[in-house]
């Protein structure tokens, strides 16, 4: 049905969307400079994507490429990310990201209806 409303509405969900989903990235931000050592600034900050079926936090840095040289170090970095950060952040703030969706969704259906 999204996908059928006008180009105005279906942009104004999609920042609904991504505003509910901004405190848990800034919780995993924060989660993860305190709960990874060694992690840097770069691989710490996370990012709100919105596409049309999920909304996601993953980190804004992405993998480094390296030509032939041996592999990076650090490869369960992923898993302490979603372990000690993501996950625990998605936890800790469900019950809000659960009311903000509800009035997301309010404010969506109120302006879709004028």
């Amino acid at each position: 049905a999204l996908s059928r409303a006008e180009r105005d509405v279906r942009f104004g969900v999609r920042n609904e969307l991504r505003e509910v989903a901004k405190p848990i990235a800034d919780d995993a931000e924060r989660r993860a400079s305190e709960q990874i050592t060694r992690i840097g600034p770069k691989w710490s900050q996370m990012r709100v994507g919105v596409t049309t079926k999920v909304v996601y936090v993953a980190p804004k840095q992405r993998g480094v490429k390296s030509r032939g040289l041996r592999s990076r170090k650090r490869k369960n970095l992923a898993g302490l990310l979603m372990d000690r950060a993501m996950q625990p952040a998605l936890e800790n703030g469900q019950d809000n990201v659960e009311r903000a969706l509800e009035r997301a969704l309010e404010r969506v259906a109120d302006n879709f209806s004028r």
